[in-house]
Order: C-alpha cells, then structure tokens, then sequence
C-alpha cells in the first residue's frame, strides 16, 4: 500500500512539473501592470506575447543566449581581421532591367536577378547609353555601392527585396 501511495506521489510530481514546461508562465504574469503598460507590451497582440513569453522561458533554461557581439577591428585578433576581410568581400554583377537611365533621389533598380535595390545616397546621374551592367560591392564600412560599368559612377544602395 505504502508503494502505491510513492508511486502516486511521483506521478503526481512528474506530471505538474510537464505542467510547467509545456505552458510557460505569460509574459503579462511575470511583470507588474505598470511595467507591462510602461513597456509597451500592451500593444503586442496575443500571438506576439506568447511568443516572447515562451523566449524569456527558453532564456531562463539557457536554450538562447544575447546577441552576438561584434568587436570592431581593432580589437579583433589578426585571424579574426583576416576572416573579416573574407566576410567583407562581396561583389555582385547585374544588369538593370529595364535599361539602365541613371538616378535620381530615390531610384529603385530592379536586377535580372530579381532583386531589388534602392538609392541610398543623395544624388543625380543621367545615362542615355544602352549599358544596363552594374557591379554591387561592400565598401569598408559595410555599406553596399552600386557602380554602373558604362560610366564609372557609383552610388550608394540598399537591398529592399
């Protein structure tokens, strides 16, 4: 008899503790009403909140961690300067469809590769010619520069889609 009340016992136990990991504590419960409204959660829709809930749980049981830190270069070590510079390499021809007229403010170039970009720098340059190729690299400071071959003008570009 007494073996079947321990065994009751632990499943009892076993069976609040999976209670717990399957439904982590909202993240609304965990705050006082004045931080929650403070800190804008309020306006996270249910979904929203459930999945932050359910991260400060993983974090809480060390599955996530913080983001990563990225050192600058000078404080890097000359093997990580040199996996920099690898990761810094970037270069991608293109050609602009439809042909290639220049910029203006704003201009969105579409590609034959079907991205997208955007003029990222003030500016105008005006193309008449039939050259429609572009090359995009990564200059030092990470930023992407779009630069027409026809002409040699370049300008600065952000990928929208």
């Amino acid at each position: 008899m007494r073996q079947i009340i321990l065994l009751g016992a632990i499943v009892m136990f076993s069976v609040s503790l999976s209670a717990d990991k399957a439904a982590p504590p909202d993240i609304e419960s965990l705050m006082a009403s004045e931080d929650f409204t403070a800190s804008g959660l309020n306006k996270l829709t249910p979904e929203e909140r459930a999945h932050l809930s359910n991260w400060v749980e993983r974090y809480r049981e060390g599955a996530v961690t913080g983001p990563e830190v990225v050192k600058k270069p000078s404080q890097m070590t000359e093997e990580e300067k040199i996996e920099y510079k690898k990761d810094m390499a970037f270069e991608l021809p293109a050609k602009v469809l439809p042909a290639f007229r220049g910029w203006s403010g704003k201009t969105v170039f579409e590609l034959d590769n079907g991205q997208v970009w955007r003029q990222r720098q003030p500016g105008t340059m005006k193309y008449s010619g039939g050259n429609s190729n572009v090359v995009i690299t990564r200059n030092f400071l990470g930023k992407y520069v779009m630069k027409h071959e026809a002409s040699g003008r370049a300008i600065g570009g952000k990928r929208i889609d």
